[in-house]
């Protein structure tokens, strides 16, 4: 299911907004509650659909702003570390922080165009005056709505699954509906092929050969197995990520194979993050949230250099091309 937004219409919306600092910023969660019990979510879609306070509308854009950038930075966070597991040679766990990178940034380019799945319990000791909101959908249009999960949008929207992360996977296939963006990366956000939920619960709990742990496969063989396993390294973990004329940058030309790249778990991430800080630095413009030197502390962090002086420098040169 699509849910079409307008880029310009959406890029508009966020005009006369900045974000601003919270020194106890309360949860996107506790603000719905706080005005659903001030009637329900079809009262809440006819006050959107009036535009009647300013105020308020720049309420929900804060929070908004504030978890996706949350949600930024632990994708970057888990990114950094799933390419040190694999420099380590923990090929499973690399898998699994790269799917909680890709959760994370598909929440937190959702939060960006104002699109996300809420379910709240016990947040207050009031009961909410329609027990059908506590677990909803929300996205932008022209205006902000809302659809309970009595309603026929949420059914059909996750149809395929309603578990805590499959709902963000069916908003992450809703994107297609965002129209009139122009951003070359974005399909890197869209793509499911190389990690999802069935992937990652493959990686994670089978127990079929070559399915899970494939590290470990040597057991039932004997010390040398487990030696040449370890010592074994893919050529395509050693390249540069940041871009494909570095990725290709000390290959003979009739040895390139597109495929290399494009399937490249890093580059999959990669991309997906360079796609968020291009349209919120669009949608947004330059502010305190989203700053270079906090992104490039987290290089510092992961003590990066020991993995690669080159790939840290290449990361900073994409980074300052984007943030200044």
């Amino acid at each position: 299911m699509k849910l079409n937004t307008d880029y310009e219409i959406l890029k508009q919306d966020y005009e006369c907004f900045k974000p601003y600092f919270e020194l106890h910023r309360q949860s996107i969660e506790k603000l719905f509650y706080h005005y659903l019990n001030q009637g329900n979510s079809k009262d809440l879609n006819e006050f959107f659909e009036k535009n009647l306070d300013k105020e308020i509308t720049n309420e929900f854009k804060q929070k908004f702003i504030y978890n996706s950038t949350v949600c930024f930075y632990r994708s970057f966070d888990l990114f950094l570390a799933l390419v040190t597991l694999e420099s380590r040679k923990f090929n499973t766990w690399s898998e699994v922080t790269a799917y909680y990178s890709k959760f994370y940034i598909i929440k937190a380019i959702c939060f960006l165009f104002q699109r996300g799945h809420m379910v709240l319990n016990s947040l207050g000791s009031r009961p909410l005056n329609d027990k059908n909101d506590k677990k909803f959908f929300f996205y932008f249009d022209t205006k902000l709505q809302l659809f309970n999960h009595k309603t026929p949008e949420y059914k059909e929207l996750f149809k395929n699954g309603k578990g805590s992360h499959q709902v963000w996977w069916s908003l992450l296939n809703s994107l297609k509906g965002i129209v009139g963006i122009k951003n070359e990366r974005f399909n890197f956000v869209l793509d499911q092929y190389l990690t999802n939920p069935s992937i990652r619960n493959e990686v994670n709990y089978s127990l079929e050969y070559l399915e899970g742990f494939h590290e470990l496969e040597w057991f039932d063989s004997n010390i040398q197995d487990r030696f040449n396993r370890m010592n074994y390294t893919d050529s395509n973990k050693l390249r540069d990520f940041t871009s494909k004329e570095r990725f290709y940058q000390n290959t003979h030309p009739e040895q390139i194979d597109e495929g290399d790249y494009y399937t490249d778990i890093r580059v999959f991430i990669w991309e997906s993050l360079l796609c968020y800080l291009e349209i919120f630095k669009d949608l947004l413009g330059d502010n305190f949230l989203l700053k270079r030197e906090n992104i490039e502390y987290l290089l510092e962090a992961h003590q990066f250099k020991e993995i690669s002086t080159s790939l840290e420098d290449s990361m900073k040169t994409e980074l300052k091309r984007i943030l200044g």
